[in-house]
């Protein structure tokens, strides 16, 4: 058929004594189109238009002319002044709407071609307006408009392949399985194109389905380097990378500039694991301008560790590169969030260490123990989790440095101070101050007379050589709370061989004090616990000395104030403490801290000075590298243990759990809508059954034969509002049905989902009552209907609004969306909890056991 036979509506809507003429110009113009000489065709309907501006047939063959050439904007003019001209003609609406929809003007398009629906009383127009109509929404991404005016064109064209064709790829879309077998119904038609074949695979779920249809596709064309290319991807998908790395290197032997065939190729070494091979493909079809997506280069640059081309990717203005994160990464200044952030992109857990690594701790020394220490202190500093271990961790590394570091200890009045005086030969220890202000005084060498005082707060005040003793004395109870220790400064030779801490009795210290003392019982290289000769070896002592036995400390053991002792007392006493104490003290000197210190003024000898000095000696001096080098192990041994405790154990989500809760509330409400499909037509069915029963009783039937039953204008009010309020209650019947299948717990979207598609049914419900179904029942039913209750229900049930389109359908399809939008937000939450496990090890716990490692090389190293 020609032109003038396709097009219904053209010469016989001419009349008219001028238009006779104009009837037979249109017919020769039509006659040259329909040769093919559509220039001259043009023309003559141009020159016609001119000369009969309001015949409108005239305007619509120009414009369909106009649109044949692609003048679009051209026919849209003219199709407009068509249809201003005949309002009522169904094709010039169609034609109007196709052009419309060409250009891209969705609202316009789609307002033109319901008019053409509503206009055509014949199937073929109204079907090619519904085809129209649903590329035009498809192309709008509404693609459940787009496969119901699809489906409606195909029930009136029938058979049309490319209608077909066309619904299967809307389908397909819209994630439908049915999409896959319209397409494959689609490759299979005779002289269908082969590259179809790859179209339908793509949307087949199952695997090996899929690949039959390739090799489908390649049995009917087997030099087609689009199924060859697909093929090739597929097989790289399912972990056959030899045989897609064979197919894609044909593939691109045949035609190396193929984008599609060295697409393939990149697939298959991916596949592989063969990353610097998949990135260069990836250039090579940079080169040829079809460069992959910059994400992917991304994943390929990441995997195969490529710096340069990820500092490309950085200066690249495309957005789907983190450049933020991959510009701090290559700066080694990426904090956590954008490590996370990068390795999304990471497509292995090589690729994942990769990106995480940047900043993580080198390798721990194995064999210097003062660069053990840095480089815990240092761990310390750049781990957020380890933050607070870095101070005690800087003060070992500074501790491995300086002299031996000893501690004296001891009961409140032991004369602990004392002791410290005659142990050096001065009185650099203050003596006198009440329990309630003694503060912990560490004694050092200084080139000068002078202390520190180290606040709480973390202040200091420097204090003068007179100002010590006084300020210590002179001490406020409100003052000593603040003080944390204080460092005397003294330019005396035996403090460049020992530093001294003097610390309250144990049975005075403040809170604030008695941490400070506590860790110097574990950061001091050896103790020196003072007994008084009247009081020793009480629970308490034993208590704090199993403490720093438990350390692995040395303990001298002082019994001091033994003037006016006896010796055989002194003996006994001696006897009493080591019979109690045992293990936790190494050896016990008896000594008087204020004879020695007299002696030592007047030059003259003190037996048990000497004997003091001698175990000092024989026990720490003499030992002091031993002892240096065992404080700094227990020091990394106790920062190790602190560190695993700071990080905790892994708390990773149970995201298998959490799947089978998800997978639970969906199987939950897949039940209920099937049993809801059912259960709320039959409530709807009684709800109608039962109005039909208030029908019979209002109306007042015919008063003869031929006459017409009658109701009033408020009885169709009273059924409206009767079949709303039934179909409400009807819904809320459903809506708590569907609530309940949430149970115990599920997403507030899909209680939302559910609300929605409830109010929308209930809308629509309320458009078909109140819009005409009770009006039209009233109007053509029941005048003469016969007056029984099933004629009245099988009347009104035929306009009852139906449930299955506007609820049960959209609430499937709204949740399927949903359900899947909640999986891949699960997938990429457990991606994020993956690469942050990763983080943590390589920052955090892969450090800690190296740590572990080089301790007990170090410890095997020492007993040897």
């Amino acid at each position: 058929m020609g032109i003038i036979d396709r097009i219904a509506g053209t010469l016989d809507e001419l009349a008219g004594d001028g238009e006779g003429a104009a009837r037979e110009e249109l017919a020769l113009a039509l006659a040259f189109a329909e040769r093919g000489d559509t220039r001259e065709a043009e023309a003559r309907l141009a020159e016609l238009v001119t000369r009969f501006p309001k015949l409108g047939p005239v305007h619509y063959h120009l414009g369909r002319l106009r649109a044949r050439r692609g003048a679009l904007d051209e026919a849209v003019s003219a199709l407009g002044k068509a249809v201003d001209l005949d309002r009522d003609v169904p094709e010039a609406w169609a034609a109007l709407g196709e052009v419309l929809a060409k250009l891209g003007r969705s609202e316009p398009a789609r307002d033109a071609l319901r008019k053409a629906i509503a206009l055509a009383t014949e199937a073929a127009p109204r079907g090619h307006a519904h085809a129209t109509l649903g590329g035009v929404y498809a192309a709008a991404g509404q693609l459940g408009k787009a496969a119901r005016e699809l489906r409606k064109a195909q029930e009136l064209l029938g058979d049309e392949p490319d209608l077909d064709l066309a619904y299967g790829r809307v389908l397909a879309r819209a994630g439908e399985a049915e999409g896959g077998e319209w397409l494959t119904r689609a490759a299979r038609r005779p002289g269908a194109p082969a590259s179809l074949f790859a179209e339908a695979a793509a949307v087949t779920s199952d695997a090996t389905l899929a690949e039959g249809l390739l090799r489908e596709g390649l049995r009917a064309a087997p030099e087609d380097g689009v199924l060859r290319a697909a093929l090739a991807r597929h097989l790289a998908r399912t972990g056959r990378a030899d045989e897609a790395l064979t197919l894609a290197l044909a593939g691109v032997a045949a035609n190396p500039g193929d984008p599609g065939a060295l697409a393939a190729l990149r697939a298959a070494y991916v596949g592989a694991a063969r990353w610097r091979e998949a990135l260069a493909v990836a250039r090579r079809e940079a080169e040829l301008g079809a460069s992959p997506p910059r994400g992917e280069q991304l994943g390929l640059a990441l995997a195969a560790q490529d710096r340069e081309a990820l500092s490309a990717l950085a200066a690249s203005p495309d957005d789907g590169v983190p450049r933020a994160a991959l510009a701090a990464w290559l700066a080694g200044s990426a904090a956590d969030d954008e490590l996370v952030a990068l390795a999304r992109s990471a497509p292995d857990e090589a690729a994942r260490r990769f990106v995480v690594a940047s900043g993580a701790p080198a390798p721990p020394p194995t064999t210097n123990l003062a660069a053990l220490l840095a480089w815990a202190h240092e761990l310390a500093q750049r781990t957020p989790a380890l933050f607070g271990l870095a101070v005690s961790a800087g003060r070992a590394l500074e501790a491995f440095d300086r002299p031996l570091l000893v501690a004296v200890m001891g009961e409140f009045n032991a004369g602990k101070s004392s002791f410290v005086n005659a142990l050096v030969g001065e009185e650099v220890a203050p003596t006198g101050v009440t329990p309630t202000t003694a503060t912990v005084n560490v004694l050092r060498h200084g080139d000068a007379r002078g202390a520190r005082v180290v606040y709480h707060d973390g202040a200091v005040r420097e204090l003068g050589p007179a100002s010590v003793g006084p300020f210590l004395r002179e001490l406020g109870d409100a003052q000593a709370t603040a003080v944390r220790f204080v460092e005397i400064f003294e330019p005396l030779e035996a403090l460049r061989r020992v530093e001294i801490v003097d610390t309250p009795g144990l049975n005075s210290i403040r809170p604030e004090h008695e941490k400070v003392a506590r860790d110097f019982l574990v950061e001091a290289d050896a103790l020196v616990w003072v007994f008084a000769v009247g009081q020793a070896a009480k629970a308490s002592e034993r208590e704090a000395l199993a403490l720093a036995h438990g350390q692995g400390k040395h303990v001298l053991g002082v019994l001091n104030k033994i003037d006016g002792a006896s010796e055989e007392d002194v003996a006994a006493v001696v006897r009493h403490v080591g019979g109690n104490l045992g293990p936790l003290v190494d050896e016990i000197v008896p000594f008087s801290a204020t004879r020695a210190l007299r002696a030592r003024r007047a030059g003259a000898a003190d037996q048990a000075m000497a004997a003091l000095e001698g175990a000092l000696e024989r026990r720490f001096f003499g030992r002091a590298r031993a002892l240096k080098r065992a404080t700094a192990l227990a020091a990394l041994r106790r920062f190790a243990e602190s560190a695993r405790a700071a990080v905790g154990p892994d708390a990773a989500d149970d995201f298998s759990a959490r799947r089978a809760a998800l997978d639970g509330v969906d199987a939950r409400l897949r039940d209920a809508i099937a049993r809801e499909r059912v259960a709320l037509r039959a409530r709807l069915d009684e709800a109608y059954r039962a109005a039909a029963f208030e029908v019979r009783d209002f109306v007042r039937p015919r008063a003869w034969l031929f006459g017409e039953h009658r109701a009033d204008a408020a009885d169709e009010r009273f059924l409206v509002e009767l079949l709303e309020d039934a179909v409400e209650r009807a819904a809320d019947v459903t809506r708590a049905a569907l609530r309940a299948a949430l149970a115990p717990v599920a997403p507030d979207a899909l209680a939302g989902t559910i609300e929605t598609a409830m109010e929308r049914f209930e809308a629509y419900a309320r458009g078909v009552i109140e819009g005409g179904a009770v009006a039209e029942f009233f109007r053509y039913d029941l005048p003469r209907i016969r007056l029984d209750v099933a004629a009245i229900r099988a009347a009104l049930t035929r306009r009852a609004p139906d449930p299955e389109q506007v609820l049960f359908g959209a609430l499937a399809h709204d949740l399927a969306a949903l359900q899947r939008r909640a999986e891949e937000a699960l997938d990429a939450e457990e991606a994020d909890a993956t690469i942050r496990r990763t983080l943590r090890a390589v920052r955090v716990e892969e450090p800690l056991a190296a740590l572990a490692r080089a301790l007990d090389e170090l410890e095997r190293e020492g007993a040897a």
